[in-house]
């Protein structure tokens, strides 16, 4: 009698956390960002879990150098890969390659999505993975 007690107490705490986890994931960015930023969602370092990610808007120019014509406004140069689109870091103005859940970036019966990822240096942006209705991950 005494262990289904404590099995009910654990059921009690633990299924509210599961239910819940699902709504903490934040798949799209929200933020109305200004002309030539990109809301995206970035991975944030805490002192007390749970942590969840942040949105912010970051710097994102698809065209070629000075395609923007204002002097001294960032330009992103860097050549990224398909479905990736170069970015600029705002702290120190350097360029990175974010991936980018586009149509035709998964195969069909599959959805693109953006997965935090830790890293030892920022930035750290997302990882696009092409999960199906089941959870299974893709690896395309």
């Amino acid at each position: 009698m005494h262990s289904a007690i404590q099995l009910l107490q654990l059921l009690l705490v633990a299924l509210p956390a599961v239910a819940n986890a699902g709504g903490c994931v934040t798949k799209a960015c929200t933020l109305d960002c200004q002309p030539g930023k990109t809301c995206v969602v970035q991975t944030v370092t805490c002192i007390r879990a749970p942590c969840p990610p942040i949105q912010t808007c970051v710097a994102t120019f698809s065209g070629s150098k000075g395609s923007n014509g204002v002097e001294g406004s960032p330009t992103c140069t860097m050549e990224c890969g398909d479905f990736q689109e170069c970015r600029i870091y705002e702290p120190d103005d350097s360029e990175y390659c974010a991936d980018v859940c586009a149509e035709g970036r998964c195969p069909e019966g599959f959805t693109c999505e953006l997965q935090e990822v830790q890293c030892i240096r920022a930035p750290c942006p997302p990882v696009a993975t092409c999960n199906n209705a089941t959870g299974t991950q893709s690896d395309y």
